[in-house]
């Protein structure tokens, strides 16, 4: 029987599981990348560029290293979008993909964190097929292929370098719109430490819970199979061995390098084993409240795995192995909750606040029922371990607040 995972019987008659993205590593790897943009037979004709970023990641200088790297080539940036929210929403995403479509952009950079990734995925869907973006919300939704991206991640958590996923934002019904499809694949995914270097030690701790979330949903999930299992645990021992010194000392760290790595597994993971309540409750907070991502899921991480612990014990222990947690002869029940105080422990560790009232989410009667609604809404909640009642998820919110 196997030490970590104990040997779970398999649970899906049927799967599939699909990462086509390339993925690309190396410090200096930016400042290349028109090389190897070159060797790629199905990239190397592709020279009309558009950039996607942010302000901070353009004051950062993120974005100077990238226009370096095609400065003396034949590739031209006819788009830079440097103006992306870090809650992107549909109208912004719209006007994204007009300039897409004005310029003739032939491929995409994605430089940033989810909000980035997700806006250029859901803009070049726009671009090549019109319409709004809640017309592709659900799964299989986009008709066909899109412009090619390149996705440079800059921060350690999102993961939507290498998923068939994007989210965005309707500010008008404030709620998240979840698009899944194959052809959201980036092309090619490039982890270059240098690119989180400067990230700030919170989003750092942010999104490195992010990727925890999206390891720890993955391995738990009614969706789970080998393949991503291994992943997930993969990422969850990189992340209980590195986060803590990515969020201590900044630089292209190896730990920092490793978060890079574990996020991306992560999204693999989940790409394949779908996230669950964690990401229906933060989505829901993040709509009406404008929590970031990372921040929202590392709040609710450890009450919602309180609240499937019942149905998902053992999975829980073999997670509590790889945070680290020594057996010591305890019971699978007794790890099983080892593992959600590790995590605790960890956000602790890393200045995580632990329930949303420290961000300023209110926490009266209205507010939780709020983001119960939208919750139930969420497609994410359906993989969910464990299937409840609204009654059963508005106490559960509530905890979190």
């Amino acid at each position: 029987m196997g030490f970590i995972t104990g040997n779970p019987p398999l649970t899906r008659p049927d799967s599939t599981f699909a990462v086509p993205t390339e993925i690309k590593y190396g410090i200096g790897k930016v400042g290349n990348l028109a090389i190897d943009l070159q060797l790629a037979p199905d990239l190397a004709e592709r020279t009309r560029l558009a950039v996607f970023t942010d302000a901070g990641v353009a004051a950062a200088g993120l974005l100077d290293i990238v226009r370096q790297a095609f400065a003396e080539t034949e590739h031209a940036i006819v788009a830079v979008i440097a103006d992306t929210p870090p809650e992107s929403d549909a109208v912004f995403v719209k006007q994204a993909a007009a300039q897409l479509k004005e310029q003739d952009v032939s491929l995409i950079i994605a430089l940033g964190g989810g909000s980035v990734m997700d806006t250029a995925k859901i803009a070049a869907v726009m671009a090549a097929y019109g319409g709004e973006a809640h017309e592709y919300e659900g799964g299989f939704m986009v008709p066909g292929p899109i412009t090619p991206i390149i996705a440079i991640p800059t921060t350690v958590g999102t993961g939507s370098e290498v998923t068939l996923a994007a989210v965005v934002k309707d500010a008008v019904q404030r709620r998240k719109l979840t698009i899944a499809s194959p052809f959201l694949f980036p092309r090619m995914a490039v982890l270059d430490p240098a690119m989180v270097a400067t990230l700030p030690a919170k989003l750092v701790a942010w999104t490195g819970f992010d990727a925890l979330t999206h390891a720890i949903e993955a391995y738990s999930c009614v969706e789970r199979e080998p393949i991503s299992a291994a992943l997930a645990l993969g990422a969850i021992e990189l992340i209980a061995d590195n986060l803590e010194a990515a969020v201590q000392e900044s630089g292209p760290t190896e730990a920092r390098a490793k978060m890079q790595y574990a996020a991306t597994m992560a999204a693999m993971a989940f790409s394949n084993s779908p996230v669950g309540a964690v990401h229906a409750i933060a989505h829901s907070v993040g709509a009406l409240f404008g929590v970031h991502h990372g921040l929202s899921n590392a709040i609710a991480l450890p009450f919602v795995m309180a609240f499937n612990l019942p149905a998902v014990a053992a999975h829980y222990a073999a997670i509590a192995r790889a945070l680290g947690v020594t057996p010591d002869g305890q019971s699978t029940d007794e790890l099983a909750e080892a593992a959600i105080a590790a995590v605790r422990d960890l956000k602790q560790r890393c200045g995580v606040p632990m329930q949303y009232r420290e961000v300023g989410v209110p926490t009266d009667a209205d507010t939780a029922a709020a983001i119960t609604d939208l919750t139930l809404e969420d497609i994410c909640l359906s993989f969910n371990p464990v299937k409840a009642e609204r009654d059963e998820i508005l106490a559960l919110v509530t905890r979190t607040l």
